[in-house]
């Protein structure tokens, strides 16, 4: 008889543990989400009042990929989540969800208005950032001499708008992102869209460009996280298929509180993302592709940057 009590008392804990491990499971409503400000916050435009969504400053992100602030759910750029996976960050590759933003404009100095070894050419960020890692990739070291490096897409901007570098010189061209682009384009009536880099990209690679990125915790159900990216990629296409709705998301703040929280106005934003690149897609570049599914088009932009291919074991499958 003492041995059935206690067998049940056995029983009665599994049972127990069994009911807590159930209570204790996340759940997609659960998920802890950090992306940095700027572009892709319009993948998550409807999580914007969600207190599970956290926006940071790029530089932020790094400090995340381990510890106990480690988020479930993380949205960087493809390299650095590449490398930090390397340096053993538990985590998986899941999607693409940005696609290229950047173009080459012409402030109006270039008298022939044709692309040559004479003319000089802002790069924004700094030798070893993605910039200028594809102006190498498409035109090789041809126009090195007269490459002039600003800070990043702002000052790029401030040259698009001037025509001139910090220096006061005259520029011929700017390497820029949008939606920098636009408000420059706003400033300089004589500048104007010289490449789409993304059409450059493809027509060079026969592949699309990769920029940002989603990475998944390893140690979530693998029927949460397909869930989650199920629902990511129609909330996506639904505001690639109505714009308007990114602004209805985006409405929780407002005015400078908006810029603060999205690192872009939202009114700007809105107008580049209704404007089609030369691929046919929405100016901010916004789509979704589970990774495992264009592994070719990720090791192809990995090597632009001398990283080798993937391991597919780095994938969400």
């Amino acid at each position: 008889m003492k041995k059935i009590f206690i067998l049940l008392m056995i029983l009665l804990m599994l049972v127990g543990c069994n009911s807590n491990k159930q209570e204790n499971k996340i759940t997609v409503e659960d998920l802890n989400i950090v992306s940095p400000k700027g572009a892709p916050v319009l993948a998550f435009y409807n999580q914007i009042d969600n207190e599970k969504y956290i926006r940071v400053t790029a530089d932020a992100i790094n400090a995340l990929w381990s510890g106990d602030n480690s988020p479930e759910v993380m949205v960087v750029d493809l390299t650095s989540g590449i490398n930090a996976i390397n340096n053993g960050a538990n985590y998986k590759l899941a999607a693409i969800i940005t696609f290229g933003n950047f173009y080459l404009a012409a402030t109006g100095n270039d008298e022939d208005k044709q692309l040559d070894k004479d003319d000089k050419i802002v790069l924004f960020g700094n030798e070893n950032q993605l910039p200028n890692k594809i102006w190498h990739y498409l035109f090789s070291n041809e126009y090195d001499d007269n490459l002039i490096f600003v800070q990043d897409a702002q000052a790029a901007a401030a040259a698009l708008s001037s025509g001139k570098d910090l220096e006061n010189n005259d520029v011929d061209y700017v390497f820029i992102a949008q939606p920098a682009l636009f408000a420059a384009l706003k400033n300089n009536d004589k500048a104007s869209i010289y490449l789409d880099i993304q059409k450059e990209y493809k027509d060079k690679s026969g592949l699309d460009m990769i920029q940002a990125a989603v990475f998944v915790k390893n140690d979530i159900d693998k029927e949460v996280i397909d869930t989650f990216l199920n629902n990511l990629e129609t909330s996506i296409n639904d505001a690639i298929g109505n714009p308007e709705i990114i602004m209805e998301g985006l409405s929780v703040y407002k005015d400078d509180e908006a810029s603060a929280q999205y690192g872009f106005n939202p009114n700007v934003v809105l107008n580049v993302f209704k404007q089609k690149n030369a691929l046919g897609i929405n100016g901010m570049g916004l789509g979704f592709k589970r990774a495992i599914d264009i592994k070719n088009d990720i090791d192809a932009f990995l090597n632009v940057f001398g990283i080798a291919n993937s391991d597919e074991e780095i994938y969400f499958k």
